[in-house]
């Protein structure tokens, strides 16, 4: 009996495990902003030609995704972006060379809380129609004089041809950034260029065995 019990408890902490929740909201892209038509909750707006949010055709089962098109020339990217009014991200000089040739796209989360003390687990599905180079970056910040500054970043590289591919990161920021107070994910694609998908982005917090502690006040 003490044994069929112990067996028990072992499958339900490996049930738990497998299927701990996403700290990250809204990773499967599939719910939109109640208070902005066309943008992915708890993310960015899309600037619609470069940067979509859109279904991914034929398959069902990803339902929406985030789509980046790094062919798409910077004169035609910074038109997309004044129309959405992201003003923030027009740069000077646009040429017609392809965005993938200089800059490449990308897509922010907005900021989540960080527990001192957590490693985060990032999964992530992409897909690259034409071996596009992609990357994820986990990226945590800090308050200084009132403004956040980046304390802490770790990336994932991905890439390969079609059909869509699992990557998965671990990153430790508060063994590094005892003060860090929230991350954000940021999506990004670049080269060769080419269309390039992101799904499916859950971030998972464990405990961290090697983590610093804060310094106490006074210490």
């Amino acid at each position: 009996m003490k044994r069929l019990y112990f067996l028990c408890v072992v499958l339900t902490a490996l049930t738990m495990a497998t299927h701990a929740q996403s700290v990250l909201p809204n990773g499967d892209f599939e719910q939109e902003d109640p208070a902005h038509v066309g943008k992915p909750a708890h993310w960015d707006l899309p600037d619609g030609l470069g940067v979509q949010w859109t279904n991914v055709p034929g398959d069902a089962a990803h339902g929406k995704a985030i789509r980046m098109d790094t062919a798409v020339p910077e004169t035609a990217l910074v038109e997309s972006y004044i129309k959405a009014g992201l003003t923030q991200w027009v740069f000077p000089h646009p040429k017609g060379n392809a965005i993938g040739e200089t800059y490449g796209l990308s897509l922010y989360s907005e900021p989540v809380p960080l527990i001192v003390g957590k490693r985060y687990k990032v999964t992530f599905d992409y897909m690259a129609e034409k071996g596009t180079a992609g990357k994820l970056w986990f990226r945590a910040y800090r308050n200084v004089d009132g403004e956040k500054k980046r304390a802490y970043e770790g990336t994932v590289d991905c890439g390969g041809g079609l059909g869509w591919k699992q990557f998965t990161g671990v990153f430790h920021p508060t063994r590094h950034a005892t003060d860090a107070i929230e991350f954000k994910i940021m999506l990004y694609a670049i080269y060769p260029n080419g269309v390039a998908w992101f799904d499916n982005v859950k971030v998972e917090a464990t405990d961290d065995p090697d983590a610093l502690t804060p310094a106490t006040p006074g210490n």
